[in-house]
């Protein structure tokens, strides 16, 4: 194997290495990066006007790279210096290297204070353009321009470049540990995932779905593919992309909507490492689930982790990578425990060595949510969307934000009258009566058009909202807290608004109490994110008409589709329909006592533990009653809206192998029982489905429905209601037969199952 090579940027390599002290993650304006962006813009137009006038060269922007060896390994160092300053007259004078930072801070504290990483990424371009044109020495200058009075302090040294070279090579040393570790990593990688065998004999469908993700890997697609539940999709998507690492793509993000399925991930890795394959994963927990603390408080003042956070975290990083292979979330916990860091942002950092991250969605679409050390410019990335039916309500949702009226009431008690923050919370609330259509006392109405007078008020409200949480922090209230940064994602969003968004206003005659800018279309957001990395794999056993989530999804003319048969036997499981009874929503009321004879009728055929689904609770709870009077003696559980993951695994314990008695469980359909759990043998050989699982006919539903009936003539209502309830049946459905062996039946209850409609949807 030759010399291999370590590519990082000089702005990545110093904050990195030089980063020490607390997390104290203080408070933003929204449009913080855009305002520091023009500022630099203004600093370096300024500059270039100075130089002229002096018959001096001012170059803004100037991109840099640094090849050189250093012990084993080959490296490129570069990045793009902000200006540089030269005199062509006079070749002897000293080149000026300038490195602009836009700050909050007023200049009286920056002059005591400049930021150590701040000279070490000027010192490091400085280094990199003396080696380049053999220059003696060269001058630093460190600017800061205020955000606000834009007003500008500046520092400036002068270094020969032995002393630049000297600070260069003390942080390449530093980094060299690290570069060592993750080229072991990668070594150990591709050795092993080269001789890997698949750990099974291919099932029906396995080699093909195999096949199919290597192709688009290979040719940097997207791939849309079905696979029946229980075929074995997690290993067959995953086998294909660990062989294609080192060769076509560098990093694998497994992504899911629940933790359960987040789990059948990291098995199908543990069954692999246990083949010989040496990979790094890391599976990725949200703040609030991981935070050890009541409130998630990201201050060195109220949390003992933050305190001195960077000062420890890079030896954790160290140690947890060199000695661990499949990180979850006990694993971290127990490094972060140990080293007394924070174990949110050490997960984060140890995502950068390692080959698979195992994340929700908003890990990689959402832009509230995103990682962003990964997705701003993006990579040679494998996107592994497992359960992709889930993916278009969830980027709808991803895609949109909402603020409520009362939220803002509230929030004005905690201030004076004569606050400034109070009035201009009061600007906010005057705003939302904006927004009213003058109809009905209770209304809702969309509008293709923005809330600019509500965008007006939060740009005036957050600065000074800003300045109140950075003095105040840690008496804030939480609700104070939570709304501004409802407010930032707000007007985050608020830069996607295009044709394919509304505003979704709901309230009264005389004002709204909601505002929600509403992505109707996720499509081309998906199709954005997507371009970041190398190529993107959807796969579900319920993707149900593929063309249906090739549109919302942001597939194209180019995406490959696969759509794989049941390898299991078909005398293995029975469907049954019953055609008589409508269940929607006007004729609940009537179906009831018929419905619970039929439940009666189904599980009395064979003693077992059976599922009962229902469109909605109350529709459940109804049936529930009338069922119980029929058959008080059977045992009886029932879904409750509150469960957490733990009440959920204590609740599936319930369904025991060679049960002795009769078991029916009633759930709703779409709910955590419904789909993403594994029931082998036994454990369940029946459910019934009540309903066509349609979403409840609503005003946002109904606007969807417009949109895309305007996109697709005749299908608005499909798009809307048919498709997604489908997807949820077949999901049901799908619980029952998870292996060759298993056997079950399914009883659907709705008139319309029996229509062309519907029929076509039936997987085969």
């Amino acid at each position: 194997m030759g010399r291999q090579l370590i590519s990082v940027s000089v702005r990545n390599l110093v904050e990195f290495i030089l980063r020490g002290g607390s997390i104290d993650t203080g408070y933003m304006s929204a449009n913080r990066a855009l305002q520091g962006a023009e500022l630099h813009r203004k600093i370096q137009k300024q500059r270039k006007k100075e130089a002229e006038k002096n018959r001096l060269t001012y170059e803004s922007e100037v991109f840099l790279r640094f090849n050189f060896e250093y012990e084993e390994l080959d490296y490129i160092i570069e990045g793009r210096a902000d200006g540089i300053l030269s005199c062509e007259d006079s070749p002897a004078s000293l080149i000026t290297i300038e490195e602009i930072k836009s700050t909050l801070l007023p200049p009286e504290q920056i002059k005591n204070d400049p930021e150590r990483w701040h000279w070490a990424q000027a010192k490091c371009y400085a280094y990199i353009k003396c080696i380049t044109d053999d220059l003696p020495a060269a001058k630093i200058r460190l600017t800061y321009g205020n955000l606000e009075t834009l007003e500008t302090v500046a520092f400036e040294i002068e270094m020969n470049v032995s002393d630049l070279k000297n600070f260069f090579f003390a942080l390449i040393t530093q980094y060299h540990v690290f570069a060592i570790m993750d080229i072991n990593r990668i070594n150990e990688r591709d050795v092993t995932a080269k001789s890997m065998e698949f750990p099974y004999t291919f099932r029906p469908g396995q080699r093909e779905l195999s096949v199919a993700v290597w192709k688009t890997i290979k040719q940097g697609k997207k791939l849309f593919a079905q696979a029946p539940t229980g075929i074995g999709k997690t290993i067959s998507v995953l086998f294909p992309s660990i062989k294609s690492l080192g060769v076509h793509a560098e990093k694998i993000f497994y992504c899911t909507a629940k933790t359960i399925t987040r789990k059948n991930a990291e098995e199908t890795l543990r069954i692999m490492s246990e083949c010989g394959l040496k990979v790094r994963s890391v599976t990725l927990t949200a703040k609030e689930k991981i935070c050890p603390l009541e409130r998630t408080l990201c201050n060195p003042i109220d949390c003992p982790r933050a305190n001195g956070h960077f000062d420890r975290v890079n030896s954790a990083i160290v140690d947890l990578v060199s000695n661990e292979c499949l990180i979850n979330r006990r694993t971290l916990d127990r490094y972060a425990d140990h080293y007394n860091v924070c174990p949110f942002e050490y997960q984060l950092d140890v995502s950068l060595f390692c080959d698979i991250i195992i994340c929700d969605y908003n890990h990689v679409y959402d832009p509230k949510a995103k990682l962003k050390r990964f997705f701003t410019d993006g990579g040679k990335f494998i996107l592994l969307n497992d359960e992709a039916h889930n993916m278009v309500d969830r980027g709808r949702e991803m895609f949109s934000a909402a603020l409520e009226k009362c939220e803002f009431t509230n929030v004005k008690k905690l201030f004076g009258k004569k606050s400034d923050l109070k009035k201009l919370i009061n600007n906010i609330i005057k705003t939302f009566s904006l927004y009213k259509d003058g109809g009905d006392e209770f209304h809702s109405y969309s509008s293709p058009k923005q809330p600019d007078a509500l965008y007006k008020a939060l740009n005036s409200f957050l600065p000074a909202a800003n300045e109140y949480l950075g003095s105040e922090m840690s008496h804030a209230e939480d609700t104070f807290v939570s709304l501004y940064f409802k407010c930032l994602d707000f007007l985050r969003i608020s830069e996607l608004f295009d044709s394919r968004y509304i505003i979704f206003c709901e309230g009264n005659k005389n004002s709204a109490r909601r505002v929600k800018l509403f992505c109707l279309d996720p499509s081309k957001l998906f199709a954005d994110e997507m371009k970041k990395s190398k190529c993107a794999v959807l796969f579900s056993a319920t993707l149900t008409p593929a063309q249906y989530f090739v549109k919302t999804l942001g597939g194209d003319d180019n995406s490959y589709i696969i759509r794989l048969p049941s390898p299991f036997p078909t005398k293995n499981f029975c469907l049954m329909a019953e055609l008589k009874i409508t269940t929607t929503y006007r004729y609940r009321a009537t179906s009831l006592n018929k419905v619970a004879e039929l439940i009666l009728s189904f599980i009395s055929m064979r003693l077992g533990n059976y599922f009962i689904f229902f469109p909605s609770y109350k529709y459940m709870n109804d049936v529930l009653t009338e069922f119980q009077t029929l058959c008080p003696m059977v045992r009886v559980l029932v879904q409750n809206p509150d469960m957490t993951e733990q009440d959920k695994e204590a609740f599936l314990e319930n369904f025991s192998a060679n049960p002795k008695e009769t078991l029916t469980v009633f759930a709703v359909l779409g709910g955590m029982f419904s789909e993403g759990i594994d029931l082998k043998g036994d454990r369940l050989i029946g459910a019934v489905i009540v309903g066509v699982g349609m979403p409840m006919i609503t005003k946002e539903r109904d606007v969807i429905a417009d949109y895309y009936e305007k996109q697709y003539p005749t299908m608005g209502f499909r798009y809307a209601y048919v498709f997604p309830g489908m997807n949820k049946v077949m999901q049901a459905a799908g619980r029952i037969i998870r292996s060759e062996t298993d056997k079950g039946a399914a009883l659907l209850i709705d008139r319309r199952y029996g229509s062309d409609e519907y029929r076509s949807l039936f997987p085969a």
